[in-house]
């Protein structure tokens, strides 16, 4: 190997200019692991990134070969899902009703989905009001479709018989 291809080899290797890679390769006599090693000592050679290895096969994504329309196609995809998770979420709130009953008697009943936005914008108020609520003999329930409103009417059921404990012992007594 003649001397420019060392110093082109050098070059590569250890990311330095022609001149640094010729200097090092003359004062180590043209012995390249002793030029990358004079390098090193200097601080001339960037060391390598910590490396790790694995058994597991992942398919990188380079972004920078993607276009401006494959990212936005992605972007876009997403967003779709995500709106349409939102839209059937809320037909499903549309058709379920919360429904407050005192003495047997309905009082009101309104779709989930507006219970959900007032208790979202109104919470302390609420919650204040539905506990005052269940002293004052009135029950709580969801009806509609689905088999998730039977666990929560009987949390509610519960709720409703330990406010109709509490107001009898404050009665008696």
């Amino acid at each position: 190997m003649d001397d420019l291809e060392k110093v082109e080899r050098l070059r590569e290797r250890a990311d330095v200019s022609y001149e640094e890679a010729k200097k090092a390769l003359e004062e180590c006599n043209g012995d390249l692991l002793d030029a990358m090693v004079y390098l090193e000592k200097q601080g001339k050679v960037k060391k390598p990134g910590k490396t790790s290895y694995t058994t597991q096969y992942e398919e990188s994504v380079d972004f920078g070969d993607m276009t401006k329309e494959e990212k936005n196609s992605g972007v876009r995809d997403l967003l779709n899902r995500f709106f349409s998770w939102c839209g059937s979420l809320i037909q499903k709130g549309n058709h379920m009703n919360f429904k407050v009953d005192r003495n047997g008697k309905n009082i009101i009943s309104i779709p989930v989905t507006v219970f959900v936005v007032l208790v979202l914008l109104f919470f302390w108020a609420i919650v204040w009001v539905m506990v005052i609520g269940l002293f004052l003999d009135c029950r709580y329930s969801f009806e509609g479709a689905g088999e998730v409103q039977i666990d929560v009417n009987k949390a509610m059921d519960r709720a409703a018989d330990a406010a109709d404990q509490i107001k009898n012992e404050f009665t008696d007594k």
